[in-house]
This record gives structure tokens, C-alpha cells and sequence, in this order.
């Protein structure tokens, strides 16, 4: 239905009556400009904004009351106002892909939620909008976001607590009608609380104020709705608490172009399927070792190891198919919003591979029961991006770490996000077809749970150490029994791996390493985007709103299995069952891989320090690490923030130039990719190694100066 027709004198005297709330301050002018707004759809999309459906996102016009939530809400989104893929039937990298003819995605998982992500981006169209002639806060300087007079400011609903935000235009949008304002978080959300974004004295090139869309300048100006049109009267008493809350923190309503409100999912909501799994999956053991079997024994299969082992071991198999292979979803058994996942059948397990390596350092020789042992300290590797934790383990800097400093890495996939999600079609289809991936939000919950169990045979004493491979002569245990593993990881590894040492009762300390979170913020900073992911995702996604929009709504159930949805842990607020935990984050300045950015938030989400990063000038930012404290004395006790620099690039070396703020990937032509340069540094391995031991701590390795790479090339980017 749309307003056509002009309403009558008694049809006006209705609406008049029931705008008597406003009370003498309403002018009684009738709303003007809504035309084109389709009355059918006012419930299901806001109409706000009407570039599209979902716009503004997150919103709170999207959840319903659920008073068994922890939040007292639920989202609550209809089929009709998702993103809709165009037909994809295409070749991605010699995998088929087809959406079965596209179609807008099925919203059943995300009606489980809530709320919304705690790094959520926020989303909306402003045309015409010039970011500097607003004076909006920006990457390169969030401090602004705190101003009084921010034009543009995120609130908590309740506390009136400024969030430090940052706002940019989507640079990847070529059509102006469809680029998207997004607005992001410097510090992840606190869950379970309630926000309010509030746009204010907009402007565009020539510096003139935006006049705000027509259904906010009517719930603004408190015009009343005739006819038809009356559908929107129901949300007038939400947007008076908005105005209400952002009129007592000083924002005044006269100056709004756009305001909403949204609620971050509760901790609960967030972690508790992963969490569910762990205890039941641990409760099964009754105190014993995961089942394992060694399959194969090799003797010096790389240089510095003395010998690798390879098996299978049992995990509680939690999804819906056996064998939990890439597709498959979790095992809820009932159609119930807050179930539960249940082990398939009441007994099935999956077998999760693993390979563990043993060092020269550890073991001076291989088949002779007398040799030299000095037991090594155990840890679990984590894998890069949809790879193999199986044959990454192996990689020469790992060697380096285990000789180094006597560590002992075993290491399984990633279920969720391996080599075998995307070579079986899993990933690229979910590219095409954002509908589909619970797929790999479900199956990485499992992965994460194979990783635990992993880490229970190097902590238990019926686990690895029992086995005869894992001994040298009869006693000697190849390594430490202090009950304590420790967790490296890389890449996808960081990002992932905050989760495994969130929720693994054995792992007390991990090191993180070019880590990352929220993978809506990596991906469309990742070098590779636009030859790789980006490819589906455009032939899938014409219309360049929903792009970033899609990967937001993605980030709602991402957070069940990497580290946006646990930063909260580390911050303090302990997940339930769970030991403290902490985190050393090792990022790269110029990473092409995962915005330096990242670790950033990270840091101010967990209240972990930075060292002496980076000095003036050699960092991209005019106010770099706002918000973030400075490691004051070494040895330092707790998470922290270590960032390294690889130096300039000259067109010849092997630096790198600064990343480029807006949300895409540094172009080829500025450098070589410090991504693997801080893991294949000496002393940043001698600080990881003394984080990963009983009560580590971090120190300095680099004489209290900014820390520099092996490769560094002696040049500053001044």
C-alpha cells in the first residue's frame, strides 16, 4: 500500500486525537514527503532510511520482545528483507558454485540471536554526505568521537557513555546512490547493553546541512501521520525514548539527520552453544583422556625435528551428519530459538586428525632409549586462512620456535574453516548464497571443540604422555607434565585462537599472532579481496549495499567461534566454568593480510597495553593507539599489544608502505607483505616464549624502543 489519496476532515480529526500524546509541544503539521514509502512492508523494513530494507543497521526495529532472553529482546528479521543474491552458476577456482538461483537469505539462525554483534559495523545511506566538511571522527583520529559536539556519536541508552567509534564511506561502492555510511567500533560494544546512534549537522562538499530523511523529520518534528499512513504511529513512543536519552547527554533533536537505537547480544547468547558443547563434551570423559590412536611415527621429516607423530583422536560429534563433514549443521533436535546443540545420536563421535612434532632440542636422538630429554613445553598451533593446521605445523618459523625455546606443537584443523571447507565447495557457495552460512559458523563451533580435546591429551596424564611414541626408554616423557598447554597461532590461527583459549579449561595463555577481530572488518582490507572472495561475493551481490551489509549480518553468527564474540573474557568478565585467561597480541604494521587496525581494538576491548609501538611518524594515524595504555615496566603481567615494524619500502626492500584508511586492501605497488615477518623474527619469538610458560609475563625485547623485524629495512616512512 502506498499514500496516494488525500485524507478527509474526519480522518484528520482521528489522527489528531491519537498524536494527543505529544502533548502542547506538538505542532500538528502533517508529516509531508512519504509518498513513496510502501506501507506494506513498514514492518518489516525501516523506512528511515529507504535505501534499503535493513537500513540503518543494527537497529532495534528489527528485534521483538522475548522476555527469555537475557536482553529481553530477539532479532526478529522477515525472509523478504534480507539481502538477495542474483542466480550464480560459475567456476570459483575450479569449484562449482550455484545459489540455486539466488533469492534473499533464509534468517532462521539469526532469529536465534539476542541481539546484535559487540563489533557490529553500523550501517546507513547519507547522500551527499562529505565526511570532512561534517567533521566526523576518523581512523586516523577516533579521539574526536568523544567531543560534545560530535556530528556523529554512538551512546550507551543508559549511561550516556560516548563509544569510540569511526566513520568512513564505502570506498568500494563506484555508484554513489549505493555507498554506504559505515560507522565502526574502536572498541567493541558491551554485551547485553543497549546503543544509540545519532547523526547530526550532516553536510555535504560545499558545507551546507543535509535535510534529514522524511520519516525521521516527522518522528523528529513531531508531525503527525494521516490515513495509511498511521503505520509508523506505533514506533512514535520508541523514537521519543531516543530523542529523551540523547536530549539528557546534551544532543539536541532539532540537529538530527538520522537516530536509532540497537542492542549487542548478551554473553550468554553469544558463547553458550560452544560452551554447552565443552562441558557435556568433557563431562563424557568421566575424568579420562580423549580416545586417540597413533597412526604413523616418521623420524626427521623436517630440518629440526627429530620426529613428527600423526593420529586421529574421538570428539563428541555435535553435529548433524556423521563424521560432522563440511555442510553440516549443528545437532539442535528441537525447533526451539534457545536449544541446545546435543551429541548426535546420545553417542557419536568424529575422528579429528592431529600431528604433533618433537624437536632436536627435545630429544638428541630418535631410536636410542638412552638418549638426552628435555622435556618441551607443550602447545596447540592454530592454522592460517582455510588452511591445514596438519601440514602448517611444519612451516620453518614453528621449527625455529620449537629449537629455540623447546616447544612441542601438535596441531589439528580448523573444522569450519579449513582446507576442507573450501576445497568441497562450502565456502565459495556460502560466497554466492550469505543464507548458508551457518554452515561454517556451525561446523567451526565443532572445530573449536576438537582444539579443546586436543589440548586435554597434552594436559592429562592418560593422554599423550601414556603413549609409548611420546616417551623416550621407558619413563621419560618427551614433554612437560605440569598440566599446563599454551597456544600459538597465526593469522587465521589469531583470531580463532582467542576462542580455544577463551573456553579450554587447560590453556591459561596464548600468543596471538597478526590476530585479528571482526572478520567484517578484515575481509574487505584483505589484500586479496578482489581476486579472490570479493569475486563471488560481487556476482552474487550486485547491489554494492548489501555487500557490506551481508558481511554484517554474517558477523552476527561469526562471533559464535572467533574471537569477537569472546574478547569479553579477557576483559574481565569470565565465561562461566572457565579459568582467567590471557592473550600476547603480535601484530605488523602494514599487515596486508589483517588490518594493523585490529589488534587495536582488540587491545582497547580486553584493556590490554601496547608497548612502545611505533614513533612519531611511523604509523599511519595522527593520534595512533588513543585509548590504548603504554606498558610502563617489564616484565609485564597480563594481555598486551606488541606491535612490529618491518621499515619503509623504497620500490626495492623489502618494507612496506603505510596500509591506505579506507576499508580496502594495500595495492601490490607499496611493498612486501609483513604478514610472516614478526613469527620469522628471533626476538619476537623469545617474547612469545617467555609468555607461554607457567605465570608468563611479557618483556622487552626491543631495549625499549620500537620493536623492529629481522627483515626491517633500516628506512623510516618520514
Amino acid at each position: 500500500m502506498r499514500i496516494t489519496t488525500q485524507t478527509t476532515v474526519a480522518a484528520m480529526a482521528a489522527t489528531l486525537a491519537l498524536a494527543g500524546c505529544f502533548g502542547s509541544s506538538s505542532t500538528n503539521i502533517v508529516a509531508e514527503g512519504l509518498e513513496d514509502l510502501d506501507l506494506t512492508t513498514a514492518q518489516q523494513c525501516d523506512h528511515m532510511d529507504q535505501s534499503h530494507c535493513l537500513l540503518p543497521f543494527p537497529n532495534n526495529h528489527f528485534t521483538q520482545p522475548d522476555p527469555a532472553s537475557d536482553t529481553g529482546v530477539r532479532i526478529h528479521f522477515e525472509q523478504a528483507a534480507m539481502p538477495s543474491a542474483a542466480p550464480v552458476l560459475e567456476d570459483f577456482g575450479g569449484i562449482p558454485i550455484d545459489n540455486d538461483g539466488g533469492g534473499p537469505m533464509d534468517p532462521t539462525e539469526w532469529n536465534r540471536n539476542d541481539g546484535f554483534s559487540p563489533g557490529n559495523m553500523m550501517l546507513a545511506h547519507v547522500p551527499a554526505l562529505d565526511l570532512e566538511q561534517t567533521g566526523a571522527a576518523r581512523l586516523w583520529d577516533i579521539e574526536p568521537a568523544l567531543d560534545s559536539d560530535a556530528p556523529i556519536l554512538v551512546i550507551n541508552a543508559d549511561t550516556g557513555e560516548r563509544q569510540l567509534i569511526w566513520a568512513e564511506l564505502d570506498t568500494r561502492a563506484e555508484d554513489p546512490e549505493r555507498q554506504a555510511l559505515i560507522i565502526r567500533p574502536a572498541k567493541n560494544f558491551t554485551e547485553g547493553e543497549r546503543y544509540i546512534v545519532a547523526l547530526r549537522n550532516l553536510r555535504n562538499t560545499e558545507g551546507e546541512l543535509l535535510e534529514a530523511p522524511p520519516l525521521f523529520r516527522a518522528y523528529r518534528d513531531k508531525r503527525i501521520f494521516m490515513g495509511a499512513a498511521e503505520v509508523f504511529e506505533q514506533r512514535r513512543g520508541a523514537m521519543e525514548d531516543i530523542f529523551g536519552r540523547l536530549s539528557d547527554h546534551g544532543v539536541k533533536r532539532s540537529e538530527l539527520y538520522l537516530a536509532w537505537d540497537f542492542t549487542v547480544g548478551s554473553q550468554r547468547n553469544l558463547t553458550e552453544r560452544l560452551l554447552h558443547m565443552r562441558d557435556q563434551a568433557l563431562a563424557s570423559l568421566g575424568g579420562n583422556a580423549p580416545a586417540f590412536t597413533v597412526d604413523n611415527v616418521e623420524q626427521a621429516p623436517a630440518s629440526g625435528i627429530r620426529y613428527r607423530v600423526d593420529g586421529t583422536y574421538s570428539v563428541p560429534n555435535f553435529m548433524d551428519q556423521e563424521d560432522a563433514p563440511p555442510g553440516a549443521r549443528l545437532n539442535y533436535g528441537q525447533d526451539n530459538p534457545d536449544a541446545l546443540p546435543q551429541q548426535l545420536n546420545g553417542t557419536a563421535m568424529v575422528d579429528a586428525p592431529f600431528r604433533c612434532h618433537i624437536a632436536d632440542t627435545t630429544v638428541s636422538a630418535f631410536d636410542d632409549p638412552g638418549a638426552t630429554v628435555d622435556p618441551a613445553r607443550p602447545a596447540v598451533y592454530g592454522h592460517g586462512l582455510l588452511g591445514s593446521g596438519i601440514s602448517e605445523v611444519g612451516a620453518g618459523n614453528i621449527r625455529d620456535m620449537q629449537n629455540e625455546h623447546n616447544f612441542m606443537f601438535c596441531a589439528t584443523n580448523w573444522a569450519g574453516m579449513s582446507i576442507e571447507d573450501l576445497m568441497s565447495g562450502v565456502v565459495p557457495n556460502i560466497l554466492v548464497d550469505f543464507g548458508k552460512f551457518p554452515q561454517l559458523a556451525d561446523r567451526l563451533q565443532q572445530g573449536i571443540l576438537n582444539a579443546v580435546f586436543l589440548a586435554e591429551l597434552l594436559a592429562h596424564e592418560d593422554g599423550f604422555a601414556s603413549h609409548s611414541d611420546f616417551r623416550q626408554g621407558d619413563d621419560e616423557v618427551v614433554f612437560e607434565r605440569t598440566g599446563e598447554v599454551f597456544y600459538d597461532g597465526n593469522s587465521q590461527g589469531g583470531i580463532l585462537g582467542g576462542t580455544l583459549v577463551a573456553v579450554a579449561p587447560q590453556i591459561h595463555r596464548g600468543v596471538l599472532g597478526v590476530p585479528g577481530a571482526n572478520y567484517s572488518l578484515l575481509l574487505r582490507r584483505y589484500h586479496d579481496w578482489d581476486s579472490t572472495f570479493g569475486v563471488a561475493v560481487a556476482l552474487a551481490y550486485t547491489d554494492e549495499m548489501e555487500q557490506p551489509l551481508g558481511l554484517a549480518l554474517l558477523q552476527m553468527l561469526w562471533d559464535r567461534g572467533e574471537n569477537n564474540g569472546y574478547l569479553s573474557h579477557f576483559a574481565g568478565n569470565l565465561l562461566p566454568n572457565t579459568p582467567a585467561s590471557e592473550v600476547l597480541l603480535q601484530s605488523a604494521i602494514g599487515d596486508f593480510q589483517v588490518t594493523m587496525w585490529s589488534p587495536e581494538i582488540i587491545a582497547r576491548t580486553i584493556g590490554a597495553p601496547v608497548d612502545f609501538g611505533a614513533p612519531d611518524g611511523e604509523h599511519p594515524d595522527d593520534n595512533p593507539y588513543f585509548g590504548i595504555d603504554r606498558i610502563s615496566t617489564y616484565p609485564h603481567q597480563g594481555s598486551a599489544l606488541s606491535v612490529w615494524d618491518a621499515g619503509d619500502y623504497d620500490g626495492d626492500s623489502a618494507g612496506n608502505a603505510f596500509p591506505p584508511h579506507e576499508n580496502i586492501g594495500p595495492p601490490p605497488e607499496t611493498g612486501e607483505d609483513p604478514h610472516g615477518s614478526v613469527r620469522a623474527s628471533v626476538s619476537a619469538r623469545e617474547q612469545k616464549a617467555e609468555f607461554m610458560a607457567p605465570g608468563g609475563v611479557v618483556i622487552d625485547v626491543c631495549a625499549m624502543a620500537p620493536c623492529l623485524t629481522d627483515d626491517h629495512t633500516g628506512l623510516s616512512r618520514d
